[in-house]
């Protein structure tokens, strides 16, 4: 049986140290295990596509874009004025580390090509859609992946196994988190359990969401370890790169609510007599300490395998991380632990006896522990190794069985929530060319007084209405065509449409395709409607708009215009209510 993965990694935007190291812990595990195992090179829904090595254009451009807003009140003021601090903090620390972030890429990509085996394809949640990657299990691996993301939240669906090529096969879903996300909302919790329905065996890491999953779905969710425990120190030793410094205490943070971790490390620090190494997922060319009687070195150009060094060859870690406790914990380093949003470091303290590693704003280091009982701990970590195991291996004779067997698969469900997407109908005039490239095509002069009419870039035309959305099943008809062309005859429209972010065109054999606004290659592939057609049901699982595009052939010279008043007449006609 292939199995194939899929989970956040190469494309964290921060570049998170755990993100590869937990997809190359669970890509090992199930080698091991004897399993054929491979991560799709997925790029999740907020992925913008931007660059990873060099970001600082990007933040840039999104700084602009919020400051160019307009704020409709105080609270929305506010709300962008916070953005854009963020995202020209991140761009002014990009541009100011621009060589140690192409550097920390490098290492990061150098791992992946090392350690992990992805497929040759680029998924994205669009191609999904269309695209099988040719698997017979599917399973999404742990961390934030079940979390709305966007301006408008939603769900990504190749995490969370909705998307359409996915329909029929075994799915598994091992050691999801919500992240800080608190209950869902009552329209995008019904979204997130109409995923879970075709989920064959879930499983999540912290048990709070566990909990709230089961109250509303009446299954049972086991909580299982993050896959970086699923190994031992000694797996662990042989990737691990020590650091040159020593006798340092290591300041890992991620950025929400880290002010009480830096403060109580600054501290400790000078308590022990500590240099510290300052490392975040964030650029900081200086870091965040400021305190000039603290010797400190801020690192940003770090690989995993170098932040699994300073980890285990720590005086001690100071933490708001997940993973740096999980690693911590594995390397039997001590460890204090600061405040963050959400409840993922507590659910993991309290699962292994290590609460009291948890420090409050007001504790004095002198006071801290010199120790950790890590044998109490540890075995608490095998019993809950032990019991994942078994959570998973179950799952995997399951899907094997499953994907054995031949069967049947109901998609109506499926396909009866596809057949009820709406999306808006765009028109476009198409290329006509003229000797002098002019006015090759407008608009009836009489079209309906809602009709909304814009020239593009590239001089076509394009309309669209209200009135012009489209039902998903089958029943809505194409046109009637508005542009008239003194030059040229209009011989049907072709249908290209977005899913979320990528264009596909429909192709003459029903078949859909990827392809950019224009797909000229596809030229002679294209499915071509007539006016007044019945526009097909599309096969997917979103549509976000359509847009037709108009085809022409040149008028002999002893050929008379179209008349275009039978064509408003039918447009008319559509518009009255049924």
């Amino acid at each position: 049986m292939k199995i194939g993965l899929i989970g956040i990694n190469r494309y964290a935007a921060f570049l998170n140290f755990a993100c590869n190291l937990h997809a190359y812990a669970f890509q090992q595990y199930l080698k091991n295990q004897g399993h054929d195992a491979i991560f799709l090179d997925y790029k999740p829904i907020h992925y913008d596509g931007h660059n990873l090595r060099e970001p600082a254009k990007y933040a840039e451009s999104k700084y602009r874009s919020i400051i160019s807003e307009t704020a409709n009140s105080p609270a929305a003021d506010k709300a962008r004025s916070a953005a854009a601090r963020r995202w020209a903090e991140l761009a002014m620390g990009y541009r100011a580390l621009t060589e140690e972030r192409k550097i920390r890429y490098d290492k990061f990509e150098a791992f992946v090509a090392d350690n992990l085996d992805f497929t040759t394809e680029k998924y994205d949640p669009d191609l999904l859609e269309v695209q099988d990657p040719g698997m017979d299990c599917y399973i999404c691996v742990t961390d934030v992946i079940w979390q709305p993301m966007g301006p408008t939240p939603a769900f990504d669906r190749g995490f969370m196994l909705g998307s359409k090529t996915f329909e029929g096969k075994p799915k598994i879903a091992y050691a999801p988190s919500r992240g800080a996300q608190p209950d869902f909302k009552p329209g995008i919790a019904k979204e997130f359990f109409d995923y879970l329905e075709d989920i064959d065996s879930i499983s999540v890491r912290e048990r709070d969401f566990g909990e709230y999953i089961e109250e509303h779905t009446g299954r049972s969710m086991p909580t299982v370890i993050d896959p970086v425990l699923l190994h031992d120190k000694a797996f662990w030793d042989r990737v691990e790169v020590p650091p040159k410094e020593e006798k340092y205490l290591l300041l890992y943070y991620v950025m929400e609510r880290s002010t009480d971790t830096v403060a109580k490390a600054v501290e400790y620090a000078k308590a022990h007599d500590l240099t510290i190494v300052e490392l975040s997922d964030r650029p900081l060319p200086h870091g965040k300490i400021t305190d000039p009687k603290v010797r400190h070195i801020p690192r940003y150009d770090v690989s995993a395998e170098e932040w699994l060094g300073y980890i285990a060859h720590a005086d001690a870690v100071f933490t708001n991380s997940f993973h740096g406790c999980c690693f911590s914990l594995i390397f039997e380093t001590l460890f204090f632990v600061g405040k963050r949003n959400g409840n993922k470091v507590p659910n993991f303290l309290a699962e292994f006896g290590l609460t009291d590693q948890q420090f409050s704003p007001d504790d004095d280091v002198h006071g801290f522990r010199s120790t950790v009982d890590f044998k109490q701990a540890k075995a608490r970590v095998d019993e809950r190794r032990k019991s994942s195991e078994d959570f998973l291996l179950t799952a995997l004779r399951q899907a094997e069985k499953s994907a054995g067997a031949s069967q049947i698969v109901d998609n109506s469900r499926h396909e009866a929530r596809r057949r009820r997407l709406t999306y808006p109908a765009h028109f476009h005039s198409g290329a006509v060319v003229n000797s002098d490239n002019k006015d090759a095509v407008k608009i009836d002069k009489s079209h309906p007084a809602d009709l909304k009419v814009k020239k593009l870039k590239s001089g076509a035309l394009e309309y669209s209405g209200a009135r012009m959305v489209y039902r998903n099943d089958g029943s809505s008809k194409v046109g009637p065509v508005l542009f008239r062309s003194a030059t040229h005859r209009f011989t049907g429209w072709t249908l290209r449409f977005r899913i979320d972010k990528r264009w596909f065109w429909l192709l003459d054999d029903g078949t859909i395709t990827p392809g950019d606004t224009k797909g000229t290659d596809l030229d002679d592939r294209k499915q071509v409607f007539k006016d007044g057609a019945q526009v097909p049901h599309l096969p997917v699982n979103s549509v976000a708009s359509a847009v037709f595009v108009a085809r022409w052939e040149k008028l002999d010279s002893d050929d008379s215009k179209p008349s275009m008043s039978s064509k408003l007449s039918r447009f008319t006609d559509r518009l009255k209510p049924r």
